[in-house]
């Protein structure tokens, strides 16, 4: 017989269910004050972080704000914060960086400055206030070197062209391999580094005595300019000329190039001879017969105080010729004119010494006239005295072809020497300095030894 099932009445039912829900609640207000006792931990913990942080950032502001009172350099800044030192200590680093830089750029700069501008232009030598730069001298100086170069490149081609015939016994071949080695040796001596440097620079001192001479000529003479400045055609001509001189294996653009230059620089060193030839000419057409002359005596001495003892003792003797035939016996450097009182005859303009005829040529000059101490071209001191003036005396040809062809060198020498001029001497070191010295040709290359000539019976051979 089974049990029945009992079941609880509802009031138990409803008392358990609220039994139930009061656990719940129980729990749940648990939890709560858990949760509640464990916030104000973490909140605490989390404030003191803060404070912390807040407290680290507040002592570096105070630290880097502070004054110590130390000075920052020579005795300055005692006053400044730590973080305003070092902000002016970072300024001076930068500063100092930056000032090493500049220096550094100013010096390559100042080293390119003055190796292609300041270097180039100083003055190798000066002609009557008138500076003519070491860079002008370089380049004249290569145009002179090749222009030799070439000439006996040429003759040597030449030379060796004929030896066959010479070899042969032909006598045209041989007089003509003779002429060929006579002027072999002379420009292989004006080749020399010594000379040629010697003659670019004399060339440059030249055409600027001559472009100051042309003006005095076109306002004395009423001389056009285009009696001295050569046409745009003859420059051509001398340039074509040039170019084609080069010897086989050289190019006019090699010689360009080796030594820096332009076509223009080459035209200004072909423009200057031309001058000079211009020059040459016009001076030589100037000296024709009959012709103004004087007859002078002089007594020529090696020194200012002794020519001026010479005038002295001429005055007190009232210029007699007995004193002149003592004092040229006693005194006079001149030997031809030693034992005829100093009587050197006619000189005809353009014959004698350069500083002799500037006197006795003066317009204002007249017979009778005794000179003051006159510093002559080759380095002497002259007395003289203007005996006879011709106003039209003819000149022997020989004579006159003489003066003629060296009109040029013989008014040259004048300009050097009247009262006022003033040419420099140049500066050696200049002269020979490497930079200055054409890399194409080489002035130390090795010439052919040429055989000297011997006598063949044809004048002006030795």
């Amino acid at each position: 017989m089974s049990t029945p099932t009992q079941h609880p009445p509802a009031k138990q039912r409803a008392r358990s269910a609220a039994s139930d829900k009061t656990a719940t609640k129980t729990s749940a207000k648990t939890a709560t004050a858990k949760s509640a006792s464990a916030s104000p931990k973490a909140a605490r913990a989390n404030g003191a972080s803060g404070v912390v942080k807040r407290a680290r950032a507040k002592q570096t502001a105070r630290v880097s704000g502070l004054r110590d009172g130390k000075p920052l350099i020579f005795g300055w800044g005692g006053n400044l914060t730590r973080a305003q030192k070092t902000a002016y200590q970072h300024l001076a680093l930068w500063s100092f960086i930056g000032v090493i830089c500049i220096a550094i750029l100013g010096t390559l700069a100042y080293g390119v400055v003055n190796e292609l501008v300041i270097v180039p232009n100083k003055t190798i030598v000066s002609v009557n206030g008138v500076n003519i730069s070491q860079d002008t001298y370089r380049k004249e100086l290569a145009f002179q070197a090749q222009t030799l170069w070439n000439k006996m490149q040429n003759e040597i081609a030449a030379k060796n062209a004929i030896q066959t015939q010479v070899a042969q016994g032909d006598p045209i071949a041989t007089n003509q391999d003779t002429l060929l080695s006579t002027q072999l040796q002379a420009d292989e001596a004006n080749y020399a580094q010594a000379q040629i440097t010697q003659a670019a620079v004399r060339a440059l001192e030249d055409n600027q005595l001559i472009v100051q001479g042309e003006k005095t000529f076109e306002r004395q003479d009423h001389a056009p300019s285009s009696a001295f400045e050569p046409t745009q055609k003859q420059v051509n001509d001398a340039l074509a000329s040039f170019k084609k001189a080069f010897p086989n294996g050289e190019t006019y653009a090699k010689f360009l190039s080796a030594n820096s230059l332009s076509n223009s620089d080459v035209v200004n060193s072909i423009t200057m001879q031309l001058r000079s030839d211009n020059m040459q000419t016009y001076l030589a057409k100037r000296l024709v017969s009959p012709a103004r002359q004087v007859h002078l005596r002089r007594i020529e001495t090696d020194t200012r105080a002794n020519a001026a003892k010479v005038r002295a003792e001429l005055i007190s003797g009232k210029l007699t010729d007995a004193v002149w035939s003592d004092l040229a016996k006693k005194d006079t450097l001149d030997t031809n004119s030693k034992d005829t009182g100093g009587d050197i005859g006619w000189v005809p303009q353009g014959t004698g010494d350069s500083g002799i005829e500037l006197w006795a040529y003066n317009s204002s000059r007249k017979a009778g006239d005794l000179s003051p101490v006159i510093a002559d071209a080759s380095g002497t001191f002259d007395v003289v005295q203007v005996l006879e003036i011709a106003p039209s005396r003819a000149i022997d040809a020989a004579t006159l072809k003489g003066a003629q062809d060296n009109a040029l060198d013989h008014w040259l020498l004048q300009q050097r020497i009247i009262p006022g001029a003033k040419v420099t001497s140049a500066d050696s070191t200049m002269l020979n300095a490497s930079r200055n010295l054409p890399k194409q040709p080489s002035l130390s290359a090795t010439l052919p030894a040429i055989t000297p000539t011997v006598d063949t019976g044809i004048p002006g051979l030795p």
